[in-house]
């Protein structure tokens, strides 16, 4: 998955605009997950304050490029820079990074960056709700040797007042981004979901995990809020988890099936996601 299809905005086609449209209880022609809905065989994928938190996921984000997630960034090391954003320091082969602001001036971590040689390495702020409860983080490079290790939970050992940290190859080579959440501005469109039922956000309080879909979209529509669908298809290779298959018409929803959670992007859609029913058939590669 490369950056783009990660973070950027997902059409979708919502279940008003499908009026008319013949209602099927089953889904046997879903497509596999797509990020931007074509007519093409679809993609996979696999509080702290908000007055200064980099925010994020329940897990770190992973783009194009390796990515870590590590227990520390503690150990020997020598700090090479220091500001009131963030302190950087060499340990072994790889710069730490230590963030003391939740939202840094891309500017002025560029101008870090450069000090310590990395001169092709960009930082992009992403908006994301400001109740996530843990750190966004991405990594897209061109070097196939680089890799980036995240951690926040305990670089404050390291820097005082740290509230989330990373680091990079030092010799990195070519162009490289890393790409921090930061707290949406009041109205903005979140670039990576949040859960709708958090408290401020468009569900505030109210719970639709285990409804039936016809049920949850008719609490989602009472809000004056529009309906967009995911389906949650279960793993087949033995793993843990689902593959999702974003957009889905509602023509191909069945309504007795279950909502296994409902997010939002801050732009008056709520997407829910659907569990298939047992009988459901899933699309080719899934």
């Amino acid at each position: 998955m490369n950056n783009d299809q990660l973070f950027r905005s997902r059409a979708r086609v919502l279940d008003e605009d499908l009026a008319g449209r013949a209602s099927t209880a089953g889904a046997d022609a879903l497509l596999a997950e797509i990020v931007a809905l074509e007519p093409v065989p679809a993609r996979r994928r696999r509080m702290p304050s908000p007055r200064r938190a980099l925010l994020g996921l329940a897990a770190a984000a992973v783009l194009a490029g390796a990515l870590v997630v590590g227990p520390s960034l503690l150990g020997a090391s020598e700090q090479v820079y220091a500001s009131q954003a963030v302190t950087i320091d060499r340990v072994g082969d790889e710069f730490a990074f230590y963030f003391t602001e939740g939202d840094p001036d891309p500017v002025e971590l560029e101008k870090a960056f450069r000090k310590v040689g990395l001169d092709e390495l960009t930082v992009t702020l992403i908006p994301v709700s400001p109740r996530q409860p843990s750190p966004v983080f991405g990594f897209e490079k061109s070097d196939p040797h680089a890799k980036a290790t995240f951690t926040g939970g305990d670089c404050s050992e390291r820097v005082a007042d740290c509230l989330t940290a990373f680091s990079v190859t030092a010799d990195i080579k070519g162009p490289a981004e890393v790409r921090l959440g930061r707290p949406a501005k009041p109205g903005e469109k979140y670039a990576y979901p949040a859960d709708a039922g958090w408290p401020g956000e468009a569900l505030s309080g109210v719970t639709l995990q285990g409804r039936s879909a016809a049920e949850a979209a008719r609490v989602v529509r009472e809000r004056r809020l529009k309906v967009a669908y995911n389906l949650d298809w279960p793993l087949r290779n033995g793993d843990e988890g689902v593959q999702f298959e974003q957009d889905v018409p509602a023509s191909r929803i069945d309504p007795g099936w279950s909502v296994a959670k409902a997010e939002s992007y801050n732009d008056g859609v709520i997407v829910l996601h659907v569990e298939p029913g047992p009988d459901a058939t899933p699309p080719p590669g899934f």
